[in-house]
């Protein structure tokens, strides 16, 4: 039976939920103002602090309605307002998961399995809250009293299920640690030790649901502390380092000025459609600028000839992944950025160079640049023929799809080309913004 009225143990978790609640609010403020800017925020980071705020709200009414008796509440409210409070929990780690997902790059790292497993998880939850609602509601009508919420059902929706989640995702990301980077990766560590400690806590002392959102709240304050705010002024600087770099390498082929940085926002639109979140498609931005930095290597006799070259020229040219790769993997800051610039000629069907890789053996990123890099190479004038009209383009991409480039990337590409009606596409300046 509940006590008569709010007593210190209340007052205890009701301060946790406001607490929380005040936390999210500060969350949301910092969030707009702090944040990517309006087109870059993270959609499932900004569902992920609402869903916590919505269960602070939520526990504080449990707690001021269902614990205490202070209040005349009607037994059906008491109980269906348990049994939604159990099932936040269920959307807030299925979120937290959903949410670190979008950091790994390559979307058949995690098998399609996995999510569809937990989609499955997530609907049944939902329809076992739902029965227990509808047989809450039956119980009453015959004139029963007291709790409602069989003690099975707590556990399997406020403990098991969400703990899977918390211990699915925790594995995910440590499996995949080198796709996060290491702010990323301890900040979710850190997260999950919260939330974690939070569950621990009320399951051995306050037996009650509200301190999961308080710790939830802080996890996800340190999740935008850690892996959302940018540094803005090391962001910058990078930035323009890699884009005067870039103009460097463009202007030392007389051809294909401007090349870098169209095949770096062709690249990172790319990454836009199929999903990738926005710290993946900066970095293939920036990828993109750099995917020809090894042609510095590469004698100017060559790189501006203006006939085809030569067997022995062409394996000279061939040299300039290599050489990319090698210059860009001292940039200890960005180790990512020397996988485009050394794999961006590999064929989907390992007919590429340097290294023949094949398939998904070849990086995500490098299957995108090569998108790009020959859309631009089929757009533009160079100095043994003349752009291609469109609908040779077109024919290229259909034609090549799953022999030269991967066609996942490949269809999206076509797409864009659909889109394209004036043919106006191929003269994109890049932009990192």
């Amino acid at each position: 039976m509940p006590d008569s009225g709010i007593t210190d143990l209340i007052w205890l978790r009701l301060s946790f939920g406001m607490a929380g609640f005040i936390f999210e609010l500060v969350l949301l403020i910092l969030h707009a103002v702090l944040g990517y800017g309006e087109k870059d925020k993270n959609k499932k980071f900004q569902i992920l602090i609402v869903i916590v705020a919505i269960g602070n709200v939520i526990s504080i009414l449990d707690n001021l309605f269902r614990v205490s008796g202070a209040f005349n509440t009607p037994d059906i409210f008491k109980t269906v307002l348990k049994i939604v409070s159990l099932l936040f929990n269920v959307y807030l780690t299925y979120y937290v998961y959903s949410y670190l997902r979008t950091f790994i790059k390559d979307k058949k790292a995690v098998p399609k399995a996995c999510d569809v497993i937990n989609y499955v998880i997530v609907f049944l939850s939902t329809a076992f809250a739902l029965a227990l609602v509808i047989v809450a509601v039956i119980q009453l009508s015959s004139g029963a009293q007291g709790e409602m919420v069989p003690n099975y059902a707590r556990i399997i929706i406020g403990y098991v299920v969400e703990l899977y989640f918390l211990i699915f995702s925790m594995i995910m990301v440590i499996r995949f640690r080198k796709q996060f980077g290491k702010r990323a990766f301890f900040t979710a560590m850190g997260a999950y030790a919260v939330i974690i400690a939070a569950i621990g806590f009320q399951f051995i002392q306050t037996k009650g649901i509200l301190l999961n959102y308080f710790g939830a709240a802080i996890g996800s304050y340190i999740f935008y502390i850690g892996a959302e705010i940018p540094d803005y002024k090391n962001l910058k600087k990078s930035l323009e380092v890699v884009q005067t770099l870039a103009e460097a390498i463009d202007a030392k082929d007389r051809y294909t000025n401007g090349h870098s940085s169209r095949v770096a926002a062709y690249s990172k639109e790319i990454a836009r459609r199929a999903g990738y979140s926005d710290k993946a498609q900066q970095d293939l931005y920036m990828m993109g600028l750099l995917h020809d930095v090894g042609k510095i290597g590469v004698p100017d006799a060559v790189i501006n000839k203006p006939g085809k070259l030569t067997p022995e020229e062409f394996e000279e040219m061939k040299k300039h992944p290599v050489i990319g790769a090698k210059i860009l993997e001292t940039l200890t800051e960005m180790p990512y950025l020397k996988s485009g610039a050394r794999w961006h000629h590999e064929r989907y069907d390992g007919n590429g160079y340097p290294d023949g890789l094949k398939g998904d053996e070849i990086p995500v990123e490098a299957r995108i640049i090569a998108v790009a890099d020959a859309y631009d190479a089929m757009t533009s004038n160079r100095r043994y023929r003349a752009r291609l009209e469109q609908d040779q383009v077109r024919e290229q991409f259909e034609l090549y799809s799953g022999t030269q480039f991967d066609p996942n990337f490949a269809k999206i590409m076509l797409k864009m080309i659909k889109e394209d009606k004036n043919y106006e596409m191929r003269e994109l300046t890049g932009s990192s913004d």
